[in-house]
C-alpha cells in the first residue's frame, strides 16, 4: 500500500499544561466582513464534529450573537445537553509556533457557544478533514500535513 503523499507539513511541539500534554495550535481567526482578527491558541480535537469558539472570541473580532445566526439547540455539548450555537463563517490562519507567520490558510465556518471560559477548539467539520493529523506523545509533537 502507497502511502499518500502530503505536499505541506508543519510540526509543532505538542504544549503541557498542569502536567498534561494539550493539542494545541496557534491560529488567527479573521471577521470576513470586518478583517478585524485575533491570534488564540486552538484545541484539536478529534472528538468534536465540528469547530467551537467561545463568544468572547467572536464578538472580539466583530461578530454579533443575532437571532438571525442563532441554531436553538444546535449543538450538544460534553455533558450530553444541547445548547444554543450561533453560526459564523471565518477565515482561519494557521500560524508557527512563534505566532508570527502564516502557514496555511482556509475558509470555514464555526459554532459559537456563550462563554467566556471556553478554549476554541478545531474538530473535524471546517478543519480536521483538511489535514492528515499526527499527534506524537513520546516526541511531544503535532503535525499537520496537507
Amino acid at each position: 500500500m502507497t502511502k499518500p503523499k502530503y505536499h505541506n507539513k508543519h510540526t509543532y511541539p505538542l504544549p503541557k499544561e498542569k502536567g498534561r500534554s494539550k493539542p494545541k495550535i496557534p491560529i488567527r481567526l479573521i471577521n470576513y466582513d470586518t478583517g478585524v482578527s485575533r491570534k488564540i491558541n486552538a484545541l484539536i480535537d478529534t472528538g468534536s464534529d465540528y469547530c467551537v469558539i467561545p463568544s468572547y472570541i467572536t464578538k472580539s473580532i466583530g461578530f454579533k450573537l443575532t437571532e438571525e445566526d442563532k441554531i436553538e439547540k444546535g449543538l450538544k455539548g460534553i455533558s450530553g445537553k444541547r445548547i444554543d450555537t450561533y453560526v459564523h463563517g471565518f477565515k482561519i490562519e494557521i500560524l508557527d509556533a512563534d505566532m508570527k507567520n502564516v502557514v496555511c490558510r482556509l475558509d470555514t465556518h464555526a459554532y459559537t457557544v456563550k462563554t467566556e471560559n471556553l478554549t476554541p477548539i478545531l474538530g473535524t467539520h471546517g478543519f480536521l478533514k483538511n489535514f492528515n493529523l499526527s499527534i506524537d506523545y513520546k516526541k511531544n509533537t503535532i503535525t499537520l500535513m496537507w
